[in-house]
């Protein structure tokens, strides 16, 4: 390790050979070389162990230990990587000026290499004041301040004023300066007021008062340092360094608000809280729990014994940590309505509040929570365990499904009117009886015996899906009554299966409203539509990651903007995916028909074998539709059509066009007359037999081994919604057309305006908010490119502490970007009302993976100020940025 640069050889012989001590982190010398003994005179192992900075003379000179750290804190700041002057006090008790140079010992972190050598230039000699103010004040340094009361003169380092918000040129160097800035009501406390109360001599002090701040708010200042008291008894020097606190005085203003909100509440307040502390024995329970129960703080030390008094004795068995453990299980906190007894016996009705903290090994730990006391009445109701067995009666027989409840062992204890009735039997001669002898079930198709619904339902992960293949066997030799059902398992309070509840239904007694069809049918063509969808995203994928390994491994970046464009496709068809999922928002717009026809295939033609052609003219009229709803009619005729192709070797074929008619009266009843656009979808699959055309729009009808029958019923509702119509013609081996008639729009579509050019690049400060730390990288990259300064938050919590911190210096940020969805912290709409809380005029910006209109516009009414769909390009980015920032 090179200290100084290396001397030629002709003056190796005449200069000196180093001095060289080894310092800890504290300022303690462990080790010196020979040259260092020399030095300063004695042996070398009489350095060791000596403080570094007692070697050095000072004018200010103490024994106390908060000086002494003080003065090596600011000498390893000034001499760390660069040569610093200082005098050498020698054993002799001569000065001898030197240059010291401190450096990392490599491998040791805690060791500190220091070097002294002789000055290179004669330097004047310095002023007695010189030496340890100058080593404090360096730039960059401490913010050191001396104070001269008796004289007024006084001395601040250019860190001491910019703590307070000042350059070097707007504060002078006067005592008066110091009087001006301590807070009125904290004169009494500041170092140069309270040395007035102590003998002559050097005093340390530690103490904490208001300085004002430039713009004109008060900080809190911890201020150390050492004063002079003269035989007079009067203050003549005060110096040390302040240190701005302002932020840990909120933190515990804020804990002791905190604390005494609890104690308002606890001690004479309505909330009986309580500690329980199982792994270090440790037990406390406020002056209301006492009261609540019954207790005397006074009486007892507090213990587990108080607690468990409470608990009635039909649940005392398994001990308190027992009872703790039975409670909700599975869940970290929870509320309930709970039974316990006061001290003397009394039970009370009341609400328990609890937070549970179990060890790895699932033991109980701690237990923190309150008690409340229910009003009478209301806690009559809540312990009251169950309804009256003739109003369940009542309830359960006026619903119009069939229900049947069995035991844990499969047998039937429980039917309603309605099970009995399609059962055809009466419920005494079905109790005890197994479930599958009193519903057994037939395959529609096939006539073979069905599931039995007990085994099914335990056997399910979760609820069984509504199953429309089976029918009833009444085994008189009648027609099976086909039955929709569905079954669960009920479970107690420990997780133990207690039996299964079986709710049945004719699908011939059940009706859909057309908001009902049209979400049971969204949620089934999703399904369908999943195998094509990912089909689409891996094509994608595959473009996507093809340009980036070409641009990565072999610096080819020509395949660039095609996985560019793949990206912005998979951004459409996930913003159609998010649309066919939401359904429909009730607005109604007017659109091009090539529109719906194109925005449908993108979805229902994803992955199909299928050709689809499309042959929509440029003039067909508009029409005036709720697009996610017409979308899902024209998702489905798509999807059925794809379907109902045959196996290989046929070719399947799918057309769609779109035409302008004109309709007179009666001409297609029960449309009026008048100008529609009529949209075919045309099949070359199998064809719709005779005898099942006309039962197709019928809810529940199928053909399908797996499907609800909702599809057509919900294309039917919605086309007569809008007020238009369907028709279907099938031939057998040769396909099926749907026409589809729809009015025309009485206004033009409406055409999105293209937002004008806008610069890409802008200045300001912006805070960036997401979990996803690829998405910050990559965010901070881009804002970075753009020339924005910025700050990264992983949360909410983190973002107002950033913001807080600005704010408080008066540059609060230009704009924030938060994602809204943040796992296991504070999200992005919860933050926003945070900062606008702290600065109403903050220019806050969503960003989300969801691209839909109905959400931007919801987040954008809150306050919002721009809207940033992900995945996003470094120009997305800076038009949202520019638009907001102006």
């Amino acid at each position: 390790m090179s200290i100084l640069p290396p001397p030629t050889d002709a003056a190796n012989s005449a200069r000196p050979t180093a001095a060289v001590l080894f310092v800890d982190e504290t300022g303690v010398v462990r080790a010196a070389n020979s040259s260092a003994a020399k030095l300063w005179g004695v042996d070398a192992a009489n350095l060791c162990g000596e403080a570094f900075v007692r070697l050095f003379a000072f004018e200010i000179v103490s024994d106390d230990s908060d000086w002494l750290e003080t003065q090596w804190l600011a000498l390893r700041d000034s001499a760390i990587d660069r040569d610093t002057r200082l005098d050498a006090k020698l054993h002799d008790g001569s000065i001898s000026q030197v240059v010291v140079r401190l450096e990392q010992t490599a491998g040791m972190e805690d060791r500190l290499t220091a070097t002294v050598l002789p000055p290179t230039v004669a330097a004047p000699a310095p002023t007695a004041n010189s030496d340890s103010a100058a080593l404090l004040a360096a730039p960059g340094g401490l913010a050191f301040f001396d104070l001269n009361p008796l004289t007024g003169a006084a001395r601040y380092s250019p860190a001491w004023k910019k703590t307070l918000g000042f350059v070097e040129a707007e504060l002078s160097n006067t005592y008066g300066t110091w009087l001006d800035l301590i807070h009125p009501e904290d004169s009494a406390a500041a170092p140069d007021q309270i040395g007035r109360r102590m003998n002559q001599g050097t005093h340390p002090f530690d103490v904490e008062f208001r300085m004002k701040h430039r713009r004109g708010h008060f900080v809190w200042i911890h201020c150390l340092g050492l004063l002079i008291i003269n035989a007079a008894g009067l203050v003549e020097r005060v110096a040390g360094i302040i240190i701005d606190i302002t932020e840990r005085k909120e933190i515990e203003d804020a804990s002791l608000a905190n604390d005494e909100r609890l104690q308002q509440l606890s001690d004479g307040g309505p909330l009986a809280a309580f500690e329980l502390d199982f792994g270090n024995q440790r037990f406390w329970y406020s002056p209301a729990w006492n009261e609540l129960m019954g207790f005397d703080s006074a009486d007892d030390q507090p213990g587990t014994e108080q607690f468990r008094a409470t608990i009635p004795a039909a649940e005392a068995g398994a001990g308190l940590e027992g009872w703790w453990l039975s409670r909700q299980p599975g869940h970290g906190s929870w509320c309930e309505v709970v039974k316990l007894q006061r001290r003397d016996g009394s039970p009370v009705t009341l609400l328990l509040g609890a937070q549970r903290h179990l060890s790895r090994k699932h033991d109980l730990n701690r237990v923190t929570g309150f008690l409340c006391a229910l009003p009478d009445d209301l806690g009559a109701a809540a312990v009251t365990s169950s309804l009256a067995p003739q109003l369940v009666e009542d309830t359960l027989n006026t619903l119009a499904e069939a229900v049947l409840v069995s035991d844990v062992h499969g047998k039937v204890s429980y039917l309603n009117a309605n099970a009995a009735r399609l059962l055809r039997l009466p419920p005494d001669q079905a109790m005890g009886r197994p479930v599958n002898e009193v519903m057994r079930l037939l395959d529609r198709q096939s006539g073979m015996p069905g599931d039995d619904v007990c085994e099914r339902a335990l056997a399910a992960e979760g609820d069984i899906p509504l199953c429309n293949d089976h029918a009833l066997d009444h085994g008189d030799g009648a027609t099976p009554q086909p039955i929709v059902w569905t079954a669960r398992v009920s479970y107690g309070p420990s997780g133990a299966a207690q039996g299964v509840v079986a709710v049945f239904r004719d699908p011939d007694e059940m009706s859909l409203t057309p908001e009902e069809l049209l979400k049971a049918n969204r949620f089934e063509t999703l399904g369908l539509l999943a195998g094509g969808i990912a089909h689409d995203f891996n094509n994608l994928l595959s473009t996507i990651l093809g340009g980036i390994s070409l641009a990565k491994d072999n610096r080819d970046d020509s395949a660039l903007a095609d996985s560019e464009k793949a990206c912005l496709n998979a951004k459409g068809l996930t913003k159609q995916l998010l649309a066919a999922a939401k359904g429909g928002t009730g607005a109604m717009v007017v659109i091009t028909a090539t529109e719906i026809v194109h925005d449908a295939v993108k979805i229902a033609g994803a992955g199909s074998d299928a050709k689809i052609e499309i042959d929509v003219p440029e003039d067909t009229w508009p029409v005036l539709v709720d697009r996610s709803q017409i979308l899902q009619v024209f998702q489905n005729l798509i999807v059925n059509a794809v379907q109902a192709m045959p196996p290989p070797p046929h070719r399947g074929l799918v057309q769609i066009s779109a035409r302008n008619v004109t309709l007179k009266e009666a001409e297609f009843p029960p449309l009026v007359a008048g100008d529609y656009i009529k949209f075919n979808v045309i099949d070359n699959a199998a064809g719709i037999k005779p005898e099942n055309l006309e039962h197709i729009f019928d809810p529940f009808f199928t053909t399908k081994k797996h499907g609800t029958g909702l599809g057509l019923a919900t294309v039917l509702s919605v086309v007569r919604k809008h007020g238009g119509e369907i028709g279907v013609g099938s031939t057998v081996g040769e396909g099926t057309t749907f026409s589809v008639f729809l009015p025309q729009a009485n206004k033009p579509a409406e055409v999105q305006a293209r937002r004008a050019p806008t610069l890409r690049f802008g200045t300001g400060r912006v805070l960036f908010m997401d979990d996803d730390e690829k998405i910050c990288a990559l965010t901070s990259t881009m804002l970075q490119s753009l020339d924005y300064k910025f700050d990264v938050a992983r949360n909410g919590e983190e973002a107002i502490k950033f913001y807080q911190r600005y704010l408080n210096i008066g540059r609060p940020y230009d704009a924030v970007i938060m994602d809204i969805t943040v796992v296991g912290g504070m999200g992005g709409e919860e933050c926003f009302h945070a900062l606008h809380a702290l600065d109403s005029d903050v220019r806050a910006i969503v960003s989300s993976g969801y691209d839909n209109e109905e959400m931007a516009e919801r987040f954008l009414a809150m306050g919002f100020c721009g809207y940033l769909t992900k995945p996003y390009r470094v120009t997305d980015l800076g038009k949202v940025l520019k638009a907001v920032l102006g």
